[in-house]
C-alpha cells in the first residue's frame, strides 16, 4: 500500500478550492494511506470530509515546530508528496524530504520530481493550476470544490422558518482591510433587501464583530448570526438562500461551490483571474478603492438575481 501525503495549509479560500484537486487525489489513490499536512485552523475541516486517513498537525511557528513536522515526515517513509500549498514552508520541508527520503515529490517548487510550471506574471485560477500539477501524476482533476459532505439534511434554523433570506458576509480579516467593504453600505443593503421581504442573513466570526455590531446599529432587523456560523452553518444556509453578497473573503468561496448566486464587492487587490471563485453564479463589481463603489449600484446588481 502507497503512502500518499498531500500538503494543504490555508487559507479557508485555498482550502475550498482545493477540494477539487484533493478529492481527486482521493479517488485516484483509493487503494493507499492517504495523509494531510495541514493548519490546526482546519483540522476539523479535513477529519470531517473523510478525505484522509490520518492528519498531521502544523502550526507554521517557529524553528522547533519545523524540526518537529520534517521528523514526523521523515519517519512515516512517505512514496508520494503533493505539495498543494507550493508556499516557501513547503518547499523547504520537500528539500529535505528530497534529500533524506526515498519520496516522490509533486508541485511547484525546483525540489519536485513532478514540476508544474506556470507564468508567475499571469496565474492560472487555483483550481485549474492544482489542476494541472496533479495531471502530472496521470490524475485527471474534477472541476469544482467539493464539498458536498457538509451537507446536513435536517439543518434549520427557527428564524428561517418560511422566510426568503440573503446571506450578508462583511467579513474581513485585519491584515486585508482594503478589501472591506464599509458597514454603512451593507446595511443599506439589508434595508434594501427586508423592503423585499427578503430577511438579511448576516455571518462572519472572530474580526467580524466590530463590522457586523456597526451593521447592526444602523439596521436593527438582520438575522445575526455572528459566531454562530460555522462553515457547515454557511454551505447550508447558502443551499436554500436567495442570493449572498461578500467581500473577497474565505466563506465567499463556500457559498459560491454551492451554485448560490453570489455577487462580489472587490477592490483592485483581488485578483479575479487566479483568486474569486469561477462560476457562472459568481458576479462582481470592483473598484481601486473598494468604497468607491456605491450601496445603489451593488443593490442594482442584486435585482437582477432576485
Amino acid at each position: 500500500m502507497q503512502k500518499i501525503l498531500i500538503i494543504k495549509h490555508g487559507s479557508l479560500g485555498d482550502i475550498i478550492s482545493s477540494t477539487a484537486a484533493i478529492k481527486s487525489i482521493n479517488n485516484y489513490y483509493n487503494n493507499s494511506s492517504i495523509t494531510i499536512l495541514t493548519a490546526n485552523n482546519y483540522i476539523y475541516f479535513f477529519k470531517k470530509s473523510n478525505f484522509c486517513e490520518s492528519l498531521i498537525q502544523d502550526n507554521r511557528r517557529g524553528f522547533l515546530n519545523f524540526v518537529i513536522v520534517i521528523f514526523k515526515l521523515l519517519i512515516t517513509n512517505f512514496d508520494i508528496i503533493i505539495d498543494l500549498q507550493n508556499s516557501n514552508r513547503s518547499s523547504f520541508y520537500c528539500m529535505f524530504l528530497r534529500i533524506f527520503s526515498k519520496a516522490k515529490i509533486n508541485g511547484t517548487h525546483v525540489f519536485s520530481h513532478y514540476r508544474y510550471k506556470y507564468d508567475k506574471k499571469n496565474p492560472p485560477h487555483v483550481i485549474d493550476g492544482l489542476g494541472k500539477q496533479i495531471n502530472l501524476l496521470g490524475i485527471k482533476t474534477i472541476e469544482k470544490p467539493f464539498i458536498s459532505w457538509l451537507l446536513n439534511e435536517n439543518f434549520s434554523i427557527n428564524e428561517l422558518k418560511n422566510k426568503k433570506y440573503f446571506i450578508i458576509n462583511p467579513g474581513c480579516s485585519a491584515k486585508n482591510f482594503i478589501k472591506r467593504w464599509s458597514s454603512k453600505n451593507f446595511a443599506e443593503v439589508c434595508t434594501f433587501l427586508l423592503n423585499k421581504n427578503i430577511l438579511p442573513v448576516v455571518i462572519g466570526a472572530g474580526e467580524d464583530k466590530k463590522t457586523i455590531n456597526e451593521i447592526q446599529e444602523l439596521e436593527s432587523r438582520i438575522l445575526n448570526l455572528y459566531d454562530k456560523s460555522p462553515i457547515e452553518v454557511i454551505y447550508n444556509l447558502a443551499l436554500n438562500a436567495e442570493g449572498a453578497l461578500s467581500n473577497d473573503t474565505g466563506p465567499a468561496h463556500l457559498i459560491a461551490a454551492t451554485n448560490c448566486k453570489l455577487h462580489l464587492v472587490l477592490s483592485s487587490f483581488s485578483n479575479t483571474k487566479s483568486v474569486i471563485p469561477q462560476s457562472n453564479n459568481v458576479t462582481f463589481t470592483q473598484s481601486k478603492l473598494i468604497n468607491e463603489i456605491t450601496s445603489d449600484s451593488i443593490i442594482k446588481k442584486i435585482k437582477l438575481f432576485l
